[in-house]
């Protein structure tokens, strides 16, 4: 594994030296996903780079390994994980020690029967996952809220699209095959 650098982000294995003039994470192999080195990850961590403010509540759906919460949290926002995984869990956990972010809250599951509201909620995880919990997702977003959608093979976007039409679209990211689009709930 080696670092990446992903605009102002670098990710990097702890065998491995941190920059000086970069928002530096430390993400060693593992089992979950997210290492900064697939499409789906770096659009994410470009949309939180331009879109996460400090003192922004966000929700990272499916976080694996955590990274693009642990990035959240560097640029000040209070981050809460889930994953349906408890080891992805688990790890993500881990990996906020490791960063020494801080991680507010973190469970097993899903946004299903949340309550509380986000200024942010990312998810990256696969385009029909993102169909299917769309109304869930939607319900977790402040008025204003930004949804970073990601995982997204470019022959599902308008099918994506079509479930979040009643949101604002602020941005799409095209890496290969591979879209992240960012959302405003109006």
């Amino acid at each position: 594994v080696k670092a990446v650098e992903v605009g102002d982000f670098y990710i990097y294995p702890t065998w491995d030296e941190p920059k000086s003039d970069k928002i530096n994470i430390i993400i060693d192999p593992a089992l979950s996903f997210g290492s900064g080195h697939h499409e789906t990850t770096s659009n994410c961590l470009h949309a939180i780079g331009k879109f996460v403010k400090k003192d922004d509540e966000l929700l990272d759906v499916g976080t694996g390994s955590g990274i693009l919460a642990i990035g959240a949290s560097k640029l000040g926002a209070i981050v809460d994980i889930c994953d349906t995984d408890d080891f992805a869990v688990n790890d993500a956990c881990k990996n906020f020690e490791k960063n020494e972010a801080f991680l507010n809250k973190s469970w097993v599951g899903s946004a299903i029967k949340i309550s509380k509201k986000y200024d942010v909620v990312v998810a990256n995880i696969v385009a029909d996952v993102l169909i299917m919990i769309a109304s869930d997702l939607k319900k977790c977003l402040k008025d204003d809220g930004i949804l970073i959608l990601s995982g997204i093979l470019d022959k599902h976007i308008d099918r994506v699209l079509g479930k979040y039409k009643d949101l604002e679209q602020l941005d799409l990211i095209h890496q290969n095959e591979w879209i992240s689009v960012v959302l405003r709930k109006k």
